[in-house]
């Protein structure tokens, strides 16, 4: 798939069958923070789910996996993961990173995402990649992913570690990659 000339998707294959689905990057966050909810069950989070596709379909383990491909966007990076979705550990979240986020998006591309009406979740992805590694926000999650055994100075390890304590995140976060685990 080559985005420079071909268009967004917004439909999905189930079962060897095209199905129209919602695009707008805010639900997919929003998606992602509900499946992180231990109070619902398994049965909520496949009606939860069922809600992205805007025809009918019966929610199976094709559909998941249809949907997991487009919030992994695994048709375009034929493969290869986009720079956030690298390392397994969680750099960030998109509820408590929302500040960092926004201010990022405002000072690099001049885009309030309070404002905008529709952005395409592969684009908010992209741009959310393209990010400046100077932002609030990348310099976050670099520090997170930072593996303070690499680090051979004695007095780095110990100011990247102040770092890390200062931003870490909590445990159990959800990331794109456990859509499919949120079933099991």
């Amino acid at each position: 798939m080559n985005l420079f000339y071909e268009d967004f998707p917004e439909i999905v294959s189930v079962g060897g069958e095209p199905v129209r689905i919602i695009t707008d990057f805010r639900e997919y966050i929003r998606l992602l923070d509900m499946l992180k909810c231990r109070e619902l069950t398994v049965t909520d989070k496949y009606s939860l789910v069922k809600e992205y596709f805007l025809e009918e379909v019966f929610v199976d383990s094709m559909a998941i996996k249809a949907l997991e491909e487009f919030i992994t966007m695994s048709a375009a990076t034929s493969g290869e993961r986009t720079g956030s979705d690298k390392a397994k550990k969680d750099l960030f979240s998109y509820s408590i990173d929302y500040p960092y986020i926004l201010s990022g998006f405002l000072r690099d591309y001049g885009i309030d995402l309070n404002m905008v009406d529709y952005l395409h979740w592969w684009k908010f992805r992209m741009l959310f990649d393209g990010l400046s590694e100077d932002t609030e926000i990348k310099q976050r999650i670099m520090y997170r992913g930072i593996r303070l055994s690499d680090i051979k100075d004695k007095e780095e390890r110990k100011r990247i570690s102040r770092i890390q304590k200062a931003i870490q995140l909590p445990a159990g976060r959800v990331s794109d990659f456990d859509i499919g685990n949120a079933f099991a």
